[in-house]
């Protein structure tokens, strides 16, 4: 029912310490721009690379293993390897590749991180925190003011570690429907210096016209990364 918000969630623990928080100063609003726009400078569509997905809506447990190979013709980059644990049937492996040609690979991540918001929650030697204000979209007006986000920046190689995003209020995104709990988290890992995402989770809890219950979760993990740069050259 509300698919297009499984984008990927779960909170991330943050330990904070118990000082004031800062509002960032502009080198800090320089280091998180610049691990974004990092992350954004990588075409995912240039990587082949295995997924695991855990899906389980109002009960209905999906699991589906996969791989994506770019350099492989339209509607046979993605082969679906198993699905629930079974051998997928050609119609399975067809559908699920033209599903997921026409979704394609991309993450919002101007969208989910607003940088001119930013406070500094904690630094340590490794790494760096700060906290935000998230406006979504997909998740319509009644969100704003009700979802807060935090973003890690490992100062190492001032790559992005970690996205996540939680709700502090109930909100509507919908019309009858009343998410009570919203949480949302993204790993990156780097390989060969290029950021790419490790793991997506998700957790959605509310109802919908009064007594539907709304549970849906997922966990989506991103393995095997090859570059492929002959795929620069595909259509």
């Amino acid at each position: 029912m509300f698919q297009q918000f499984r984008c990927i969630a779960i909170i991330c623990s943050l330990i904070v310490f118990t000082k004031p928080a800062m509002s960032a100063s502009s080198e800090h609003i320089q280091l998180v721009e610049s691990a974004l726009e990092r992350f954004s400078q990588t075409n995912k569509q240039h990587w082949s690379y295995t997924i695991h997905s855990i899906e389980i809506e109002e009960g209905d447990k999906t699991e589906i293993q996969a791989k994506h190979q770019p350099n492989n013709n339209p509607y046979q980059r993605w082969q679906l390897l198993q699905l629930n644990g079974q051998q997928p049937s050609p119609k399975q492996i067809k559908e699920f590749a033209q599903k997921r040609e026409n979704k394609g690979f991309s993450i919002s991540i101007r969208e989910l991180v607003r940088t001119h918001t930013l406070t500094l929650v904690q630094e340590t030697s490794d790494s760096i925190t700060f906290s935000y204000p998230v406006e979504l979209a997909d998740l319509g007006k009644d969100a704003i003011g009700k979802l807060t986000g935090h973003i890690k920046i490992d100062k190492s190689n001032q790559h992005i570690k970690q996205v996540s995003v939680h709700n502090t209020a109930s909100f509507s995104p919908v019309a009858l429907a009343d998410i009570s709990d919203f949480n949302l988290s993204m790993q990156f890992i780097t390989v060969n210096d290029a950021v790419l995402v490790h793991q997506t989770k998700m957790d959605m809890r509310g109802t919908f016209s009064f007594f539907i219950d709304i549970e849906e979760t997922s966990t989506v993990t991103f393995d095997n990364y090859q570059y492929q740069p002959q795929s620069l050259n595909r259509k």
